[in-house]
């Protein structure tokens, strides 16, 4: 046997490999008895088929069989040898046997090239300060008022800020009359809508009554077929709701967890800094990502790209067991972005294993704590589901990507914990 192992490129190495015929011997012969165990054959009790017979009728298939066998062993040994870890599947080319002469074939195996991340210690990048003032808390209360809001049906004209609920009759756009959706039903906040015209046309509007709303569809509408288009709209109104916001009283506060109204604009308070801050400084990291980037310039495997615009396919994709094959299309228009959000990972990556990064105890139990209370289940069950399943692991490397993110903003981690405390 004969391997040769060439490096084509930073994140390719080829494998010419050659085998004798004789390779094959010894686990063909294995293979074969395993047959002869097992397959059964007319006239012939199961184990009983002879050699000869079962070579006739599966020879061809064993032979496959043992040949990819040979060739994955071979460069499974190989690659370790060589200490080469392929990222994604290697591709058999040039593949010759004709079962004479040496088998020969050659194997191209993507890999993670080496990187040396320089100039990350000090990008004078920071995060900055935020602040929320009182009028940040006031929008974000009437939201939820809004949120905790229900409607009610009222007999009188519609106004600006309720619910307006009815039927199409007749839709035309720009005098082409269009088809009424299977769905008839609108219902919509006046003053809320994508198409203000449409809400203007539908103020003053009362139950029972039938309407033609004459508008035109604004420049900037998120459905692009219909921008500046003229459209008149016969529409009946079935309902006319009030928005009725919720009383501010002891048994709302009871209701949603908190003691009273200053207690809810405090947690609204805390709330707002926490969003704003992880803002600022997830844009903070990203410059710096950005940065380090161009300064330090790699390549990425294009299997690596391949699978994870593949894995991005397919979570958002309604069936989560099928298996996404990006199209040509697909890979050529999310490739970019896969490929900084590679070169992001790995560069966090080579940080934290440069700075000796590793996430304290008091880390863990903080994520797991936002865990617990953003989806309401108990901590120490959550903590013991985690250890339990493994996923433990996941979170740590998780926080220790996150803590070198901090690091390239000027964030230092906090001292060592004590070395007894125990993991979780």
């Amino acid at each position: 046997m004969t391997v040769s192992i060439k490096e084509t490129s930073a994140t390719v190495r080829s494998i010419d490999v050659t085998l004798p015929q004789t390779a094959l011997t010894e686990p063909f012969a294995k293979r074969v008895a395993k047959y002869r165990k097992e397959v059964t054959l007319k006239g012939f009790r199961q184990g009983q088929v002879p050699k000869q017979m079962i070579i006739a009728h599966f020879g061809d298939a064993i032979r496959q069989e043992t040949i990819d066998e040979v060739l994955n062993e071979t460069l499974n040994a190989e690659l370790k040898k060589a200490k080469i870890v392929p990222v994604s599947r290697i591709k058999i080319e040039k593949f010759n046997d004709d079962k004479k002469n040496d088998i020969s074939f050659t194997a191209i195996a993507e890999v993670d090239p080496e990187i040396d991340i320089k100039g990350y210690e000090d990008l004078g990048i920071k995060v900055p300060d935020v602040i929320i003032n009182e009028a940040d808390v006031d929008a974000e209360l009437a939201r939820l008022k809004q949120m905790w809001s229900k409607d009610e049906a009222v007999d009188r004209p519609a106004a600006k800020g309720d619910v307006v609920v009815g039927n199409y009759l007749e839709v035309v756009i720009d005098g082409q009359k269009k088809d009424i959706p299977e769905e008839r039903e609108f219902r919509t906040l006046l003053g809320e809508s994508a198409s203000p015209g449409f809400d203007e046309g539908l103020v003053g509007a009362k139950k029972g009554e039938t309407k033609s709303i004459n508008f035109v569809y604004p420049k900037d509408h998120k459905d692009e077929q219909y921008r500046g288009k003229k459209a008149e709209f016969n529409v009946e109104i079935t309902d006319v709701r009030e928005i009725v916001p919720p009383k501010m009283d002891e048994a709302f506060f009871k209701q949603i967890g908190v003691k009273d109204e200053a207690d809810l604009r405090a947690n609204i308070q805390k709330s707002l800094s926490n969003e704003k801050k992880q803002t600022a400084k997830t844009s903070a990291v990203n410059d710096a990502i950005d940065k380090l980037i161009e300064k330090n310039p790699f390549e990425v495997p294009q299997g690596r790209v391949h699978d994870l615009i593949a894995y991005s396919l397919k979570q958002h994709s309604e069936n989560k067991d099928e298996e996404i094959e990006p199209t040509e299309e697909q890979m050529k228009t999310l490739g970019p972005q896969a490929v900084r959000e590679i070169k992001k990972h790995r560069i966090l990556g080579f940080i934290a294993d440069k700075e000796k990064i590793k996430p304290t105890q008091a880390m863990v139990d903080g994520r797991l704590n936002e865990l617990a209370e953003a989806y309401h289940v108990d901590f120490k069950s959550l903590k013991d589901h985690f250890r339990q399943s493994g996923r433990i692991v996941g979170l740590r490397e998780e926080l220790r990507i996150d803590t070198a993110g901090d690091y390239i903003v000027g964030i230092r981690p906090a001292a060592p914990e004590d070395k007894e405390e125990k993991k979780a």
